[in-house]
């Protein structure tokens, strides 16, 4: 590969700033087809040195598989790359990485047994990495200057899910890359990480990298692009200078109308208690310790906090996953059994709907086709064998209802964009899945939503809200983890801070923002009564 040609001709220089491809990177009639489906149409687009392009679109507008194309992770069908002004042939990630292009894709391929130093060897260009002391040093400098926080000798399966981002993205920097392209890289990200991770793409184009972020998140244009491209259904809608287009335009280029605008009343007064944690204690990836929260019929509670500090191993331990350490999780006042406590001949069904961060590695399985993963909460209940094609039915109107692309009932799982992955687990746990048609009317008692807009256009965001906020009118009770600050104190009732695993603060969200939140994640205290 020429990346690893280089890094052996200058050691550590391979983490100076790069060779500049002067002249534009152009894709030109880019064009991909799936089937009927025609994914990518007909795109031109240039990608300029020392410039941060953001890539938007809604979920399955084509902007992933565009680049996908571009890293020689898909074949086009059509159309030609030029790279410096001579067409480039990238037939598979080797040839892409070779020609100085690296992706950091939003479904990690990180090894997670190993250690972080580790999973940055294996991608390092130069085997001497594992037997060279200088070269070992530089395998983990990329990372210390991204996250200093970040323990090389950790496992990586103990890190939470922010980390992993960091980590895939200082394995791209280490190839040498002289266009990075991120892939929703804010999604898993607290607001401090992601204002971190924004100095530092800025910083890749000062040196005259080009840098392609796919992102949903008009807050990720506002921090560091200079230009935007929109997608929608295939198509390049508009490009424009990242100045010349206000967060309306962009949302109307990316849905063809203004965006929606969920929203619920308040509620008043304190709800008879419906969900109840009492002294709950336990470890999953991280742990909490003595957790006493009660969640009211109708009430959204959010949780805020720092990656790592014990998001995980609540919502686990509340959706029934784990067992806790020491306490218990009531709903109505009774005790909430847990799978392998269940009994009966009528197999066993969680009162409380859970909606996972990384749906792709805790909520589906990808072998299986999407009628059947919608249909996974009440497997045990079904008739043994009952016949596919009744799912296939019940799963199609599931699909169209959510926007799940491309809506065939019988495709695996795993085929499915990170988004459109959400939005199945979603139509599952919220309504909408063929399992649910028989279910009870008022649907599920409780809801653990972690980060249930994660990778989410705006359209598809405010879809899972209005989900939300009709459970929550028909009395569930919602625990809301987010890493979105701005979106908890707009839609939950009340916010609880974790911080090392304890409720740092449970504030009410009216009157509270986002300083005073930002303040109790990282250990410091408030000004306010206890909600």
């Amino acid at each position: 590969m020429a990346a690893a040609a280089e890094g052996k001709a200058g050691g550590r220089a391979r983490t100076g700033p790069p060779r500049i491809m002067a002249a534009p990177l152009r894709l030109q009639g880019i064009t991909k087809r799936f089937g009927a489906l025609t994914a990518v149409d007909g795109v031109d687009l240039e990608i300029r040195a020392g410039e941060v392009l953001a890539l938007l679109g809604e979920n399955g507008a084509g902007k992933s598989t565009l680049m996908k194309l571009l890293y020689g992770f898909l074949p086009l069908d059509a159309g030609r790359i030029e790279i410096e002004g001579r067409p480039a042939q990238l037939p598979d990630p080797r040839a892409a990485m070779a020609a100085g292009i690296g992706m950091v894709f939003q479904n990690f391929t990180l090894i997670p047994a190993l250690s972080v130093r580790d999973n940055l060897r294996l991608a390092w260009p130069d085997a001497a990495a594992w037997r060279n002391r200088r070269e070992d040093a530089a395998v983990v400098e990329r990372l210390h200057r991204l996250a200093p926080g970040i323990d090389p000798e950790r496992r990586v399966a103990d890190l939470p899910v922010g980390a992993w981002q960091l980590v895939e993205l200082a394995k791209v920097l280490n190839q040498d890359a002289r266009l990075v392209i991120l892939d929703e890289p804010s999604s898993v990200l607290t607001p401090q990480e992601a204002a971190a991770l924004h100095g530092f793409v800025r910083d890749l184009a000062a040196e005259g990298r080009r840098v392609v972020i796919i992102t949903h998140k008009l807050a990720d244009v506002a921090a560091c692009a200079d230009r935007v491209a929109v997608m929608r259904r295939g198509r390049l809608v508009d490009e424009a200078a990242a100045a010349d287009r206000s967060e309306g335009d962009l949302v109307t280029a990316m849905i063809g109308t203004r965006a929606p605008a969920p929203a619920r009343p308040r509620l008043t007064g304190r709800p008879v208690p419906r969900l109840e944690l009492q002294g709950l204690s336990g470890r999953a990836v991280d742990r909490i310790e003595g957790i006493d929260l009660a969640i009211g019929a109708g009430e959204i509670v959010g949780v805020a906090g720092v990656a790592g500090n014990g998001q995980q191993a609540l919502a686990e331990i509340v959706a029934g996953l784990v067992a806790p350490a020491a306490g218990q999780v009531l709903l109505d006042g009774r005790p909430v059994a847990r799978p392998p406590e269940a009994r009966g001949g009528g197999g066993f069904r969680s009162p409380i709907a859970y909606v996972p961060e990384e749906p792709s590695r805790r909520a589906v399985v990808a072998e299986l086709s999407l009628a059947v993963n919608l249909a996974l909460r009440r497997i045990p209940e079904l008739p043994w064998l009952r016949p596919l094609r009744g799912l296939r039915a019940g799963a199609a109107g599931a699909l169209a209802d959510w926007d799940v692309r491309p809506p065939e009932p019988e495709r695996p799982a795993g085929t499915l964009s990170g988004g459109n992955l959400q939005k199945l687990v979603a139509a599952r746990e919220l309504g909408g899945g063929p399992a649910a048609a028989d279910g009870p009317p008022d649907g599920p008692g409780a809801i653990v939503a972690c980060y249930p807009t994660m990778g989410l256009d705006v359209k598809a965001s405010a879809a899972i809200y209005e989900r939300l906020f009709a459970h929550a009118g028909r009395g569930a009770a919602i625990l809301w983890l987010s890493e979105d600050l701005d979106d908890l104190l707009r839609h939950a009732d009340r916010i609880a801070v974790l911080h090392h695993g304890r409720i740092a603060g449970l504030l009410p969200a009216d009157g509270t923002d986002a300083a005073a939140l930002g303040r109790l994640m990282t250990g410091g205290r408030v000004d306010a009564h206890a909600a």
